[in-house]
């Protein structure tokens, strides 16, 4: 008896070699007794940087340095922020390193490995190379050992040529610049030529396909200890040297690509360099500070061994700024603002190692099947293995769902595939039914174009590990049968949908929430099926066997149901799905779908903004931004409010509020981009509402500062520590509160709503029902963006102050009160019981 399903992984392409947990230890083995050799000689190295810090710091004068610190004042944030598009860039290069298998990794987690590695790498010497081995450690087990290797190779390749190459260009305009004496002139050609040696025999061995690597080896393996290493890891190293090799001569376009975006990071660090000299009120050309960067870099080689290069980065830049008629205070200066923002990156470095490495621990391996039939290779998995729903939704009954992909019209086959809001419209349902926890997603296709269809799929890397595919061929299988297969194994119901149409996420939830124990469910919007139907396990029986076996669409499926009692019919609006056989018919799902991201609670401001945001997420969806990106982003915008807040004056005031108002139209798009891409997450809404506090208190913290710095009063002090100690208070409580009265953070606000609407006799929470509009994102900035055009920043001040120490009277009473209403009904529930 042939099986009907033919299940494989559409991911993951797991290897014994590359699922162990010791991956890291085979790709960088460190001898134990050299390390413990060496750690005194680093503790000493260490020891005698942090002195050599305190001495500088003594010797340039720290009223000096508090002052230089002073007069950069907002702009420290700006470097902060070039620095993080640095890393963006980085990473962008990085993946191009990996061609075809960058799907199996996301930008993200990528931008965090970077981060991570960057991190470790600060503590210098070997810990640089411990950080690379993180990197090829943690790029996930779908991706294969000798890929990951190949890519961090080559991503460390590319930006040492890129270096020299910069230090090359920085090396001769120091020689334009500066009156060197001899001796200092013709140490600097001879570094030149040493770096351009370097870059020509680098090329040429790529050209000529120079098998360093494995000469390499050979040399190193004649010696005792790294004899059993060498004959152990012999075919991964020729694999990772063919690829080397082969990326550029097969990838021409991606090699240049990859080094160009390495050299636009050195670009970026010769323009950190100006940015800061030029806050500092230092008239330096941007050759200029290309040769610092130069000359810098040449420090950086010298302190490699020195743990975090402490003392001997800042001694080197202190000298560098003397060379070119800068004071010791402003050499210091810029040494220290980079460090600073190397801290900065680092610690959400820390921060990413710490998430990556337990999101690891908890992944388990998949028992995996491997055959091969008609020159494929098939993956089985078994079905049960479900990640982590994408949104913590309310509990619903178990169901499978059935997407029929296997007679889609000629449009949904176009190449690319046809998409709806930057997704193909099949991965669309895919991952809408995901979210909707069914426990098993199978994929109806067609023999002769299902290749096609996974190959497009495949390539977006979101495809869920729970997916199956099933092959509809008229000879083997048929829709009643696999019907039947499914209804013996399902312990819930099942769903079936076309592939053909997008449909509000509230559907699919109806349809996965339906629990009648016979039956079944059909969505129609009027005499029309739109494609969604619920069968009980009964019903999926019943219709396996009375259909046709010539039956292979959801509309066979339908005629067959009209036929029977037992079925509930319920009624949906039109704007609530969209059925693609047409351009036309794309568009207007594309138009549908803008309408899906206005929320039910937004208000007239809100609308307001969604009509300047959604624009701007639809330009944003075609890129690997994520929405935790736009969040952070948005933060950034907030914190150059408050800083405008802070210089004080009425220019700068309203400068802030502009940026305000600004940070809450972005505010919306990180939700918009969630919902496009079908990206929301619980950790995702508790980023954006962290976010939300905090430029609350880069607002009104700014605010305070700058009417501080205005009047010379301590006044404003006084009602800026009165709204931080309310603002604080009432993040806590409503913080906690989200936790309790929902599952999903999100739904807070409508939930609350409802609770509050339920008690309009309660003063307290009718006022409080009908005035929270006023401390939302959308509203407060146009309220600021009021008040500071007519310069009564003052009174708003004032007012919000008050107003904070109510938000969280009013979310404590609620609290104590939807408790003890909550509480009420359980032990009602239990004595009904």
């Amino acid at each position: 008896m042939w099986t009907l399903l033919k299940r494989w992984l559409t991911l993951q392409a797991y290897s014994t070699d590359t699922s162990t947990p010791n991956r890291l230890l085979r790709v960088w083995p460190v001898s134990k007794a050299g390390g413990k050799a060496q750690l005194p000689l680093r503790l000493l190295a260490g020891v005698f940087g942090i002195s050599l810090f305190a001495y500088l710091v003594h010797r340039a004068g720290p009223e000096k340095l508090i002052e230089s610190m002073s007069t950069l004042g907002w702009g420290l944030g700006l470097v902060i922020a070039w620095g993080g598009v640095a890393h963006v860039l980085k990473t962008w290069a990085w993946r191009i390193t990996l061609l075809n298998e960058k799907h199996h990794v996301s930008f993200a987690r990528m931008l965090g490995l970077r981060l991570a590695s960057e991190a470790v790498g600060q503590l210098g010497g070997f810990a640089q190379l411990f950080g690379e081995g993180l990197r090829v450690s943690l790029l996930g087990p779908a991706m294969p050992l000798a890929s990951g290797i190949t890519s961090v190779a080559l991503d460390r390749a590319f930006f040492v040529l890129s270096a020299a190459v910069v230090s090359i260009v920085g090396l001769l305009a120091v020689l334009i610049i500066l009156p060197l004496p001899h001796a200092l002139a013709l140490y600097a050609v001879l570094c030149v030529c040493t770096l351009a040696g370097f870059v020509l025999l680098s090329l040429a061995a790529i050209r000529k396909r120079w098998r360093v690597l494995s000469v390499t080896a050979r040399v190193l393996g004649r010696f005792r200890y790294f004899k059993s290493l060498i004959e152990r890891e012999c075919s991964l190293i020729h694999s990772v040297e063919n690829s080397l090799l082969d990326f550029y001569h097969l990838t021409p376009g991606s090699f240049w690509a990859s080094f160009v975006l390495n050299l636009a990071c050195h670009v970026a660090a010769v323009f950190e360099v100006f940015l800061i000299l030029w806050l500092l009120g230092t008239k330096v050309s941007l050759l200029g500070a290309l040769a610092v960067e130069a000359l810098t870099k040449l420090v950086n080689i010298a302190g490699t061994f020195n743990p975090g290069n402490i003392g001997t980065y800042e001694g080197g830049t202190m000298l560098i700024a003397k060379m070119f008629g800068l004071s010791a205070a402003t050499g210091l200066t810029l040494a220290f603002v980079r460090r600073l923002r190397a801290i900065f990156w680092a610690g959400v470095g820390g921060l990413c190692l710490a998430v990556l490495a337990k999101s690891k621990k908890r992944s388990s391996p998949i028992e995996e099947n491997t055959r091969f039939e008609s020159g494929h290779t098939i993956m089985k998995i078994e079905p049960a293995v479900k990640e982590s729903p994408i949104t913590s939704e309310p509990a619903v009954h178990s169901h499978i769902a059935v997407i029929l992909a296997n007679n889609l019209g000629a449009f949904g086959f176009a190449s690319p595939m046809p998409q709806v809001g930057a997704l193909p419209i099949l991965l669309r349902t895919i991952l809408g039914v995901q979210k909707a926890s069914a426990v098993r997603i199978v994929v109806a296709i067609d023999r002769s174009k299902g290749p096609h269809i996974q190959e497009e799929l495949l390539q977006t890397g979101r495809l869920p590990r729970n997916l199956e595919w099933c092959d509809f061929d008229s000879m083997e299988a048929s829709l009643p049968s696999l019907l039947g297969e499914l209804a013996s194994e399902v312990d819930g119901h099942l769903v079936l949908m076309a592939g053909d149409s997008v449909y509000q996420p509230s559907l699919l939830r109806r349809a996965a929430e339906w629990d009648a124990e016979s039956g079944a469910l059909a969505l129609m919007n009027g005499d029309e099926f739109i494609g969604i139907c619920a069968l009980s396990r009964e019903m999926a029986v019943n219709l396996s066997l009375r259909s046709s076996p010539s039956a292979c669409s959801i509309a066979d499926l339908h005629n067959c149901l009209a036929a029977v009692n037992s079925i509930e019919f319920e009624s949906v609006p039109e704007d609530k799905f969209q059925r693609i056989l047409s351009e036309q018919q794309r568009l207007s799902a594309e138009q549908k779908l803008d309408n899906w991201l206005v929320k039910p609670t937004d208000g007239i401001f809100a609308r307001m903004n969604r009509k300047i945001s959604i624009p701007i997420s639809r330009q944003i969806i075609p890129f690997p931004i994520t929405p935790n990106m736009v969040s952070l982003f948005t933060l950034g915008v907030s914190f150059a409010a408050g800083v405008s807040f802070a210089l004080g004056g009425y220019w700068n005031m309203l400068t802030g509020a502009v940026f305000s108002w600004f940070a809450s139209v972005l505010d919306g798009c990180d939700g918009e981009v969630a919902r496009l891409k079908l990206q929301e997450s619980d950790f995702g809404c508790w980023l954006e509402t962290i976010c939300d506090y905090l430029s609350y208190l880069f607002t009104f913290v700014g605010i305070t500062i700058g009417l501080w710095r205005s009047s010379g009063t301590r006044t404003s002090l006084a009602w800026g520590l009165l709204f931080v100690f309310g603002a604080v208070l009432s993040f806590i409580i409503i913080g906690f509160q989200r936790r309790r009265l929902v599952g999903s953070p999100e739904q807070y606000l409508s939930v609350w709503h409802s609770q509050a609407d339920s008690r309009r006799w309660n003063p307290l929470l009718y006022i409080g029902r009908h005035t929270e509009f006023i401390i939302r994102r959308c509203f407060l900035p146009y309220a600021l963006l009021f008040f500071a055009v007519f310069n009564i920043l003052k009174v708003a001040f004032v007012m919000s102050a008050v107003g904070a120490n109510l938000v969280w009277i009013i979310a404590l009473y609620s609290c104590y009160a939807f408790a003890a209403t909550h509480t009420t009904r359980v032990a009602e529930s239990a004595a009904t019981a």
